[in-house]
């Protein structure tokens, strides 16, 4: 290419010769070119002098987040690169960056392979794919603060165009969790929890695309984690998904430091900031307040428990109950059209997704708990009129999920009521949210106060948030710990 020739512009508005001179280290310089079609840059470059290696952003190594009808894919981003290229890098070009790349991945890749004071110039696309964070460059930024990486202010072309350098290494390392950190995370686990965490239950929480999480490291040693499972909901009747909060941790001895520097807000409104902006979760009251107060979560709810005697014992003459079990096809059919009915009846509210799929991850597939997952059909006709989870404990009967239209909730609240007798358990209890305990306090329940909150997540102060409040049907079966 001559001197002559125009420097190239990519289509995301940013091109070499109104960025990057005066800012870039003089040649030779190693750099790291990461672009959607890096030829073009890679030859200009090359030769203006500098020793470059160039990626493709689209090469894709796996999904961090895999895609839903109503989720969008974010990729895992790994450089092959030699371990002996660690820290030799003068700066990173970064081109075409969109909201499929996993910007916390990003960021640690470009921790391990820039050297001390590199520089890293972050274009994205002048016109991107529509992304669910409102201010979703802002985020990316911010993220990169965490990781290490200073904001500069250089005058740029572009308000797309960010100039960063690496200022120090964080007293916290931030990263994507990923599979091999099983180990730490599991001892992280037993310090934070006092029991075991198991492979199984992991597996069952956050592989294959069940969930993830935001981890903190010190010294190589993973003291912090902020984790989530991803719920598909029917928001005011539409589809949509949630990250449900879940596995928070913090090292005992580094909980002291719960400030808005601490490794729990760092991982916190780094997991808000890439997996957000809905969510929610079920914290008791000390975490409730830590958190609002640093300003991560605010209250739009409340849980509380209903308590009923057993029944008697005898047959029902107008219904009969059915266990059902993995693989039973009339079963599918028959929650499929109960979660259709639910569903309308809920769709001024927000509730989680209870379709037949949903019943064999959470209940069929939990690799320690027992659970009897029962239909409720007429005795006459074969109707169904609903689905009840319950799960039998020593001192009594939890009443996990209900699938049917609302109207039938007295029949079916009778029917648990009855198993519990049969079962000899002295009572039966569910917990539901606030705004709904009304449907099960007609049916001859007691009111059972508990100190459980259910936040939304604010951090990103996206309005949607909002549309929460009083709204959820969240009951036992929605947590991952019960």
């Amino acid at each position: 290419m001559s001197k002559g020739e125009p420097m190239v512009t990519a289509s995301s508005g940013f091109s070499l010769d109104k960025t990057l001179p005066g800012i870039l280290p003089p040649p030779p310089a190693r750099l790291l070119l990461l672009s959607a079609s890096p030829l073009p840059f890679l030859a200009q470059l090359e030769a203006m002098g500098y020793q470059v290696s160039g990626f493709s952003l689209d090469n894709a190594l796996g999904f961090a987040q895999w895609p839903t009808p109503t989720r969008e894919a974010i990729y895992q981003f790994d450089l092959p690169l030699a371990e002996s290229d660690a820290a030799s890098f003068g700066a990173a070009i970064v081109v075409g960056l969109s909201v499929q790349t996993h910007p916390l991945a990003l960021w640690d890749q470009l921790a391990h392979w820039l050297t001390t004071d590199a520089l890293v110039v972050l274009a994205a696309p002048q016109s991107p794919r529509p992304a669910r964070m409102l201010h979703w460059l802002e985020h990316v930024a911010a993220m990169g603060a965490r990781c290490g990486f200073s904001e500069q202010d250089e005058a740029l072309s572009s308000a797309d165009v960010r100039v960063f350098r690496r200022a120090s290494v964080p007293r916290w390392q931030l990263r994507h969790v990923r599979p091999r950190d099983f180990e730490g995370v599991a001892a992280l686990f037993q310090e934070v929890f006092g029991h075991a965490l198991s492979r199984a239950l992991w597996d069952w929480k956050y592989a294959d695309g069940h969930g993830n999480a935001v981890v903190a490291a010190r010294n190589g040693v993973l003291i912090a984690h902020y984790g989530g499972m991803y719920r598909d909901v029917m928001l005011c009747g539409k589809a949509d998904w949630v990250f449900q909060i879940c596995d928070v941790m913090v090292h005992p001895q580094e909980r002291g430091v719960m400030t808005r520097q601490g490794p729990f807000l760092l991982t916190a409104a780094s997991s808000a900031e890439i997996y957000g902006p809905l969510g929610f979760g079920f914290p008791n009251a000390r975490a409730m307040l830590v958190a609002a107060k640093m300003g991560l979560y605010s209250e739009v709810g409340q849980m509380a428990e209903v308590r009923w005697q057993p029944a008697k014992p005898r047959f029902r003459l107008g219904s009969r109950v059915a266990v059902l079990k993995r693989g039973d096809v009339a079963g599918q059919a028959q929650v499929e059209s109960l979660w259709a009915a639910m569903a309308r009846d809920l769709r001024s509210g927000v509730v989680g997704v209870r379709n037949w799929a949903h019943l064999e991850q959470r209940y069929f597939s939990h690799p320690h708990n027992q659970y009897d997952v029962l239909a409720i059909t007429s005795r006459f006709t074969g109707k169904p009129l609903g689905v009840l989870v319950l799960r039998r404990l020593e001192t009594s009967c939890e009443l996990m999920d209900v699938i049917a239209p609302l109207a039938n909730l007295p029949l079916l609240l009778d029917q648990a009521r009855r198993l519990t007798a049969l079962w000899g358990l002295p009572y039966l209890y569910c917990w539901i949210t606030k705004n709904y305990m009304p449907l099960f306090l007609s049916c001859a329940g007691k009111e059972e106060a508990i100190n459980v909150s259910i936040p939304t997540s604010c951090w990103t102060d996206d309005p949607r948030a909002e549309v929460f409040k009083d709204k959820w049907w969240l009951m036992s079966g929605d947590t991952d710990f019960r």
